[in-house]
């Protein structure tokens, strides 16, 4: 894990573990990144760690650390199947956060899937450099 000087948007020495992980790394803002939005309006609950549903299992790789993160998508192409594969999904236009995150933004490591990301955000993550495109399913 890289060593840098932030403070993170969560608590996460309230985890009891190492966190981020070791294997995390520092975004250099030369990849794009994307989040599903509830609505076209960003504001910072936008970017809040993802609640955990108790009615469904969680991943082997699941921990507290990661329960802190915010789930982010490498490949947009990615996030839509592994986001949007369920039936109720299909017709509906869904509003997308892009992101450009940059070393003071947090950081990130690969998790689960292929192209999806848990991303420890940090308090100078700025809101205004998302940008919003809407896509239908």
């Amino acid at each position: 894990m890289a060593s840098i000087d932030t403070t993170y948007f969560e608590n996460l020495a309230a985890t009891g573990i190492t966190c981020p992980h070791e294997d995390a790394f520092v975004p250099d803002g030369s990849k794009t990144y994307f989040r599903v939005l509830k609505s076209s309006v960003i504001n910072s609950e936008c970017f809040l760690p993802t609640a955990i549903k108790t009615d469904k299992p969680l991943p082997d790789e699941f921990d507290d650390c990661i329960g802190k993160s915010v789930s982010i998508y490498d490949s947009l192409e990615g996030m839509i199947n592994g986001f949007f594969k369920l039936p109720h999904n299909r017709g509906k236009k869904k509003h997308i956060g892009i992101l450009q995150l940059k070393s003071n933004d947090g950081m990130l490591k690969q998790t689960f899937r292929k192209s999806h990301h848990s991303w420890w955000r940090s308090q100078a993550f700025d809101i205004a450099t998302v940008a919003i495109k809407e896509i239908e399913l």
